[in-house]
């Protein structure tokens, strides 16, 4: 892989993993919103719970509890599926980071194998210079 391809590559998979990460950003700030509104659910139900005082508003209590309950149970799915997203974007940004990592690497390995071979040739370049004047000096010998 050339320069160039990498260096487009590692750009898009750094975008790719920004954009990953803002996404699991997101999905957690979601769950702790649903979080936070399951477990205000269940407060205001338990405050609801302890009002009862008339026997007359026990039944009326009774159908407010039954309606909160069922609405902390659908709160809870709403949870559960804000958790489960939050899992696969933190999956996502995984991989993404992953890539990027990767890229990283193979740019520092492709960064040594260049300046070896630029060593190399300057190491070369030396030993024709040496040659080529040992070749000019009277009486040098050229092996």
């Amino acid at each position: 892989m050339n320069r160039k391809r990498l260096q487009a590559v590692l750009r898009v998979r750094s975008l790719q993993e920004r954009g990953a990460r803002g996404e699991l950003a997101r999905r957690s700030q979601d769950h702790q919103r649903a979080v936070s509104a399951e477990q205000h659910t269940w407060e205001r139900l338990e405050e609801a719970s302890q009002d009862v005082t008339e026997s007359g508003r026990l039944l009326a209590m009774q159908a407010v509890r039954d309606a909160g309950v069922r609405a902390a149970e659908v709160q809870h799915v709403v949870t559960d599926e804000t958790l489960q997203q939050t899992v696969v974007a933190r999956d996502e940004w995984t991989i993404a980071a992953r890539r990027v990592e990767a890229l990283d690497r193979l740019g520092t390995r492709l960064r040594e194998a260049d300046e070896a071979e630029e060593e190399r040739k300057q190491i070369l370049e030396i030993d024709d210079l040496v040659l080529a004047r040992r070749g000019r000096e009277p009486g040098g010998e050229l092996a």
